[in-house]
């Protein structure tokens, strides 16, 4: 089976920091990527500048201290560094750079879509380092079909981009649109940076999966589609 990395033209070795931004689904791809990579022999730091679940059995820390975080990577191989905040999330601690210092891959949640599949960003959104080498963008194909008033975060950001009203439809081409946009899933991607995206829940929805896919691809964009089962969202059944 083809892996992950290898679908989205990334290298671990070289693409050594990953940021996830979107919608759809960028949780349980974060720890499907951390997965594959600790299958493979890597050390692994999963971590935030936004905010993000603790997961229930990997080893979490607060202390962004080099030292000790080589140490947490040596003896568990997959780490979450951040701090416990409200309503159980972590939120950021620590820099990118101290990361990639104590293991082979950082992996970084760097934005929020309040679990919705689409989603346009704030001024302020995301938060991308200026250490990752690579910006995947993910949406739920579960959106097409359905208003954006209903299916995306910042629907009011989503309509602008689009010049749609909140009651129409998106589309195949509109999820491909906000993902590609630089004012939506490549905005803060620096030009050092490899864009990639990811259409999660194809199995949902396998045709607009495939033609969002298509679509990103004729624009030079690599593209995985994902489906992940109820026992695996989360990566709950993975650690």
């Amino acid at each position: 089976m083809v892996s992950l990395w290898t679908q989205l033209e990334l290298d671990p070795d070289r693409h050594r920091t990953v940021a996830l931004v979107g919608g759809g689904g960028k949780t349980t791809l974060l720890y499907a990527l951390a997965r594959e990579a600790r299958a493979a022999g890597r050390t692994v730091i999963v971590t935030t500048t936004t905010h993000m679940f603790p997961h229930p059995r990997l080893t979490v820390t607060g202390c962004a201290e080099v030292s000790r975080l080589r140490e947490l990577t040596a003896r568990h191989g997959i780490v979450m560094l951040g701090v416990p905040g409200r309503e159980g999330k972590l939120s950021a601690a620590g820099t990118a750079a101290a990361c990639m210092q104590a293991a082979d891959l950082v992996l970084i949640e760097a934005d929020g879509a309040k679990r919705l599949p689409l989603k346009a960003p704030a001024d302020y959104e995301p938060v991308i380092p200026p250490q990752a080498a690579a910006v995947i963008a993910v949406a739920g194909a579960d959106c097409v079909g359905r208003p954006i008033r209903s299916v995306c975060h910042r629907p009011e950001r989503v309509c602008a981009l689009l010049g749609k009203p909140p009651q129409a439809t998106v589309e195949p081409e509109d999820a491909a649109l906000l993902l590609a946009s630089p004012l939506g899933g490549r905005k803060g991607t620096a030009p050092h940076m490899a864009f990639r995206c990811a259409v999660n829940k194809a199995d949902l929805a396998p045709r607009a999966a495939q033609e969002i896919q298509a679509l990103l691809c004729a624009r030079g964009i690599p593209t995985l589609t994902t489906s992940f089962t109820e026992e695996e969202r989360g990566g709950l059944c993975w650690f």
